[in-house]
């Protein structure tokens, strides 16, 4: 029998009837996070820099994470008890209590790093609550002393024949003056706990203290649940850190806060936040978060087993004890009035010129009708420069001190402590603009989303939109959403709309996919299609 050659595009035409013509190589679905500048130890203070370098490499996770995890620590430590005011005349007044985010996915030791870098927090914590031991025990001595001093009084009265007099009766209401006014124990941190359970520590606290989420999405969407809507205006009251706070409920009575300043920090992933900030908006909390990180991961994990730096340790811990019991009136912040905060100015050649310049080009990027997240993020920054700086100017006056070198920490702050928070300014800028993307290319989210159920075997041939909706996939949880998903991998050659379907009345049907073959034979290289791209490069900070 002679055989015939059969033209290509017969071939082609026939492979087509049977279904099974040539896909083609699906595209990639790629999210390129933005760049961001690798941190630079020189960034901190340094008596801080062997700390911090000790625990990141301890615990191989990115420096960053330890970094703004210590800089919010300290700064809650100095709270309320001073402040900078960042011009020369006016009484405009930013006290240090920051808020921060470790952003990353999930298993890149966050919590380690945070927890090392909140070590002498809890340090603080555990003395505090011996010395309100110690207090308490006291307190009941003395307790138990004026009610024996009372009855006895008491007594002796009862047996005269007379009248107290005026003196004896004064004597004995001083004895029961006070007898249940028990001492306050100091607080410096919480994990978890109700707004109104916080106000009341606050209340007791008026330096203020560090909330430490080790999940910040748990506090962030419990701000939507049924009784709990006076949760998040108490937390944006508790970032400016200067304002009363002031509550009146039937049974619990008044609750007033001179100074309601709270720090906040924790970790979170980045899938979550995205989801977080599309669902919301503009809701302008996430913008106080001034010091949130989201760093690329280490090149590589390294087995590291080695003692701590303890003398790093024992120098920062001596920094932060200082800083939490310093009176700082006597260390060269101004006080002008009785019940105001003690403050520092800038220096008033230098720094105050460069400070100002900067302002102006600050309000200069934000000044807009319609502003995004990303310009009323930085348009915060007006407190985040000097609340850094001031910290950099205590925490080195303080590493004097303990060092017991004979140095004021002066009138003013300096500009190289201006300098250095100006260098934060540009390195959290930049980590601004990479978090900041998640959320405006929330659409790319859901595509790559519904790629990644494609490629883990999640959907079959068959599969439409309203299918994918009903099973609330996190970022395929809008129809709209999912329907600009399916039609992106349709065109990227992931799936393709299946013919033959037949016809409904009423409402159209919803489109059946159909899997390219390539992405059902596991040839695709075990989901590189959909894996982010590493960054290229990294901008210099």
């Amino acid at each position: 029998m002679k055989i015939i050659d059969v033209p290509k595009f017969i071939l082609d035409l026939l492979a087509m009837a049977d279904g099974e013509e040539d896909w083609g190589t699906p595209e990639p679905i790629n999210q390129s996070l933005l760049p961001v500048p690798r941190f630079a130890a020189d960034m901190l203070p340094d008596a801080l820099r062997p700390w911090v370098e000790d625990i990141a490499h301890r615990r191989q996770c990115p420096i960053d994470y330890v970094a703004v995890a210590a800089l919010v620590m300290v700064g809650s430590v100095i709270g309320t008890a001073c402040s900078i005011r960042p011009k020369q005349k006016d009484n405009w007044t930013v006290v240090p209590n920051l808020w921060g985010a470790a952003i990353g996915r999930p298993s890149r030791r966050k919590s380690p790093a945070i927890a090392a870098a909140m070590k002498p927090l809890h340090l603080l914590d555990y003395e505090a609550r011996e010395d309100h031991d110690a207090a308490l025990l006291v307190h009941d001595q003395e307790k138990m002393m004026r009610k024996l001093k009372s009855d006895m009084t008491k007594k002796a009265l009862a047996k005269q024949s007379t009248l107290p007099t005026d003196a004896e009766i004064k004597d004995l209401a001083a004895l029961s003056r006070g007898q249940d006014d028990e001492p306050k124990c100091r607080r410096y941190f919480t994990n978890d706990c109700t707004f109104e359970v916080l106000g009341e520590i606050l209340r007791d606290n008026p330096r203020g203290l560090l909330v430490h989420h080790d999940e910040l999405m748990g506090l962030l969407d419990g701000f939507s649940r049924p009784g709990r809507e006076g949760e998040r205006p108490f937390y944006l009251t508790a970032w400016t850190g200067l304002d009363s706070h002031r509550v009146d409920r039937i049974g619990r009575g008044e609750l007033y806060i001179p100074r309601l300043a709270a720090s906040l920090f924790g970790g979170i992933q980045p899938e979550k936040l995205e989801e977080h900030m599309y669902s919301t908006g503009n809701d302008g909390f996430i913008q106080r978060f001034q010091l949130a990180v989201f760093p690329d991961d280490l090149p590589e994990f390294k087995v590291v087993d080695q003692r701590p730096d303890e003398a790093a340790e024992a120098t920062v811990m001596s920094i932060v004890k200082m800083l939490a019991h310093t009176d700082f009136a006597t260390v060269g912040a101004v006080v002008e009035k009785e019940g105001e905060i003690p403050y520092f100015r800038f220096e008033a050649k230098r720094a105050q010129s460069l400070f100002y310049k900067w302002l102006a080009a600050i309000d200069a990027m934000t000044r807009k009708q319609d502003a995004t997240m990303m310009e009323e993020h930085l348009g915060k920054f007006s407190k985040l420069v000097p609340a850094l700086a001031l910290i950099f100017h205590l925490v080195d006056a303080a590493a004097a001190a303990a060092a017991g070198k004979k140095r004021r920490a002066g009138r003013t702050v300096g500009i190289a402590s201006l300098k250095l928070a100006l260098r934060w300014a540009t390195y959290l800028e930049a980590h601004a603009n990479r978090i900041y993307a998640l959320g405006t290319d929330y659409r790319l989210q859901a595509v790559q989303a519904l790629a990644k159920k494609i490629e883990g075997g999640e959907l079959t041939d068959g599969f439409s939109d309203r299918d994918t909706y009903r099973k609330e996939w996190s970022g395929l949880r809008d129809l709209e959403e999912v329907k600009a998903a399916c039609t992106e991998l349709e065109m990227a050659g992931w799936i393709r709309r299946m013919t033959g379907e037949p016809k409904r009345h009423g409402r159209p049907a919803s489109p059946k996919y159909e899997i390219n073959p390539v992405l059902k034979s596991g040839t695709n290289g075990g989901g590189a299609l959909t894996k982010p791209p590493k960054s290229r490069h990294r901008a210099k900070s």
